[in-house]
This record gives structure tokens, sequence and C-alpha cells, in this order.
């Protein structure tokens, strides 16, 4: 969940990485710093820490991503600097990977199979997926074995199960309430 500054820095770093031309290295950045975050949560804490100076946050992170990233990329890690805002970097990162996707016309689809699925049915299911919601398409998958079988879904709030072991569990339900006279 992002707070309503990390939204406006993000948003604000959208409008201006479009209105520059540079949306892809912007995105880059974005996804370089969330992993970079991501990955240490040394760097995590080393950021959201108020004792640390503004000085030694923004040293730091020039040294991390020096020679990495854009130099309007830079430009906002400054001014967060500026005016204590550090703190904020990772959310504003994963808020504007959000709303770049959104602008992109991208949705995130996580599919849960019983075995891995194989390539030709990615490609399949991906396809079926863009023609039905109109959006491009990036992929999440995960095993479960314990689905037994079929796929499940999940698009932002949306499942779709359609495992064979949620169809047992419906049949069950059905065969248990059923009055026999």
């Amino acid at each position: 969940m992002s707070t309503k500054a990390a939204k406006r820095y993000a948003n604000a770093f959208l409008e201006v990485a479009i209105e520059n031309d540079i949306l892809e290295e912007a995105r880059e950045d974005m996804l370089l710093i969330k992993n970079t975050i991501d990955a240490s949560s040394d760097l995590r804490v080393f950021l959201k820490n108020p004792i640390i100076k503004k000085d030694q946050k923004k040293e730091v992170v020039q040294k991390i991503f020096k020679g990495k990233l854009q130099d309007l990329t830079f430009e906002l890690n400054n001014l967060l600097t500026r005016k204590d805002r550090e703190s904020l970097l990772e959310e504003i990162s994963n808020k504007f990977i959000e709303l770049y996707n959104q602008h992109q016309g991208i949705i995130k689809v996580g599919v849960t199979s019983a075995r891995k699925l194989e390539e030709a049915q990615l490609k399949a299911l991906k396809k079926n997926i863009e023609q039905t919601t109109g959006k491009k398409v990036e992929f999440s998958t995960e095993v479960e074995e314990e689905l037994m079988g079929g796929l499940k879904i999940r698009i932002d709030d949306t499942v779709v199960d359609g495992s064979v072991k949620f169809k047992l569990s419906q049949l069950k339900d059905r065969l248990t309430s059923t009055v026999i006279e």
C-alpha cells in the first residue's frame, strides 16, 4: 500500500518521464531501485532511519546507482533527500511500476497450477486472456500440487478457480447438503 505522498511523487515522475519521452528508461530505473531495495533489507532500514543524516543517505544512494540511472531519476532522488522523503523511495518505485502498467494497459495475472505449465500452454493462455481483457498480460506462475489439476487464475482482486480441488469441494458441499427422503 502506498502513502498519498508516494502516489503523488510516482504520478509526477510518470508525467515528467512521458513529457521527456523517457518512459521506458524511467521504468527500468524504477525496477532497478525496487529490486535493489527488495534484495537488501539493510538498505531499506538505512533509508527509513530518521537518525541518519540526509547527506549520508544521498551519498549512499548515489554510490549504489551511479552510472545506472537516468539524470531525471537522480533528480527525483535529490528532491526526495532535500524534502526528507528518501524513506518513500521504495513505495514510489512500486507505485510508479503500477502506474506504468496502467498507462501501458498491462495487467498482472497470477496462474497457479498443479504441475509446471509448458511454454506453449502459457502462450495459449496469455493469448486467450489478452483477447478477453483487451490488455497486455504479464504472468507470474506458481505450482501447488494440492490443486490436483486445472488452473487458478488471479487478475487483480478477481480469482477464477478452475482447479480439481475446488470442483471436488463444490461437489462435496452439494452432496452433503442434499436432503435424503
